[in-house]
């Protein structure tokens, strides 16, 4: 019995950790710890398992009829959707319909989709053969939106 206790000690020592100061922490260590046996939520940089998840930097080309344009997202996670990232844009307004497996990108800037018209994206330069919501993404990655006839953009 003794045995046990004696275990079952060491246990919460190294679950609740041997810290003999307060049990409190301030919000700017959470991020550097080790995770705990249970995921905490709101963290941001540690997955469920206890690995830390990579982030880096999505670039978006954005060609249209006006000026090519460049905008940066950083620290995006691994497994981040396309869809997320396009709803991050602050530069440019962006209009996307629907979500998840159903999201579309109809507008950027100026430029709305009509007809046989509207925009495509490459990531890492291939051609996606899925939708935004659908995409997940592997930073760092560039993301490459063109403007123009579908069946004329999607070959190339």
């Amino acid at each position: 019995m003794k045995v046990f206790a004696s275990g079952m000690m060491v246990f919460l020592l190294l679950v609740t950790g041997c810290d003999s100061g307060s049990s409190e922490r301030a919000p700017s260590d959470l991020g550097s710890n080790v995770a705990t046996s249970a995921p905490q939520a709101g963290i941001e940089g540690l997955a469920g398992n206890g690995s830390a998840v990579e982030t880096g930097t999505v670039t978006l080309e954005i060609q249209g009829s006006g000026s090519p344009l460049t905008i940066k997202i950083e620290d995006v996670q691994t497994g981040t959707t396309l869809e997320e990232v396009m709803r991050l844009v602050t530069e440019i307004p962006i209009s996307i319909r629907g979500s998840g497996v159903t999201a579309f990108v109809d507008g950027i800037g100026e430029q709305a989709a009509s007809g046989s018209e509207g925009w495509v994206f490459r990531v890492d330069g291939i051609h996606a053969n899925q939708g935004v919501g659908s995409t997940v993404l592997t930073p760092p990655a560039t993301i490459t939106w063109v403007f123009g006839d579908a069946s004329d953009l999607i070959g190339q």
